[in-house]
Formats: structure tokens, sequence, C-alpha cells
């Protein structure tokens, strides 16, 4: 059985200005080079849910590891379409460490946020 160490938690902001024709089109678009892309990146289980002018994402990942989701980040940037925003937080499932990544006009940026129980006192 599979032991998965990291969860996934993402969503995509659609351009506001699209229409609705032009959002689901994008949506769709999104979604299977996500798909790909993710799986390349040995992402399993990956959910998309639909909400308003945007795009959940959920997947996991055999390990937490920094350098894997670097170049995650890297294989799902060209994936993204202009003109939106998206955030992929990686949670280390001990609750120890996760990481925010934020993608916007063609790059990627990464916030690492403690959440050990030390930080908890």
């Amino acid at each position: 059985m599979a032991t998965f160490d990291c969860e996934v938690l993402g969503y995509v902001r659609y351009n506001p200005e699209l229409s609705y024709s032009e959002l689901i089109e994008c949506e769709d678009d999104v979604k299977e080079k996500l798909t790909d892309s993710l799986r390349e990146q040995g992402a399993e289980h990956v959910d998309f849910f639909a909400l308003d002018d945007g795009l959940r994402i959920q997947f996991v990942l055999n390990e937490y590891d920094e350098g894997q989701l670097h170049t995650l980040c890297d294989a799902v940037l060209p994936c993204l379409p202009e003109k939106t925003v998206t955030r992929l937080y990686a949670i280390q499932k001990n609750l120890e460490t996760s990481t925010l990544f934020q993608f916007e006009n063609g790059a990627w940026k990464e916030a690492g946020i403690e959440i050990s129980s030390a930080f908890c006192l």
C-alpha cells in the first residue's frame, strides 16, 4: 500500500473578464493539461472541483520533497493560462512544515510556512 506523505491543495482564479463559455473552455483545457503534468511529476489522486470563477485542485505525492515540489511547479507553470492567479499549498502529513506556491505573470514564488507544534506554545 502506498504512503502519501504530502497533500497538496490548490486554487486557480480565472480572469474575471472571461465570458461563461470562455471560462468553461479554459477550465476544460486547464484540467486536462494539469492532470497530465501533475501525473508526470508523480501526483496521484488528482481531483478538481469548479467553484465560481475558479478551480479547486487536490492531489497527493509520495514524499514532501522541496526539490520535487520545485520541479512540479516548473512543470505546471506552462499549463496555466495568462491572467490567472494560481496557488498550491503543500502540507507534510505529519504537520511539521508546509509551503505555499503562487503562480502569476508567467512565474512562481514560494513561502515556507512553519506549522510544527513548537509554534503552538
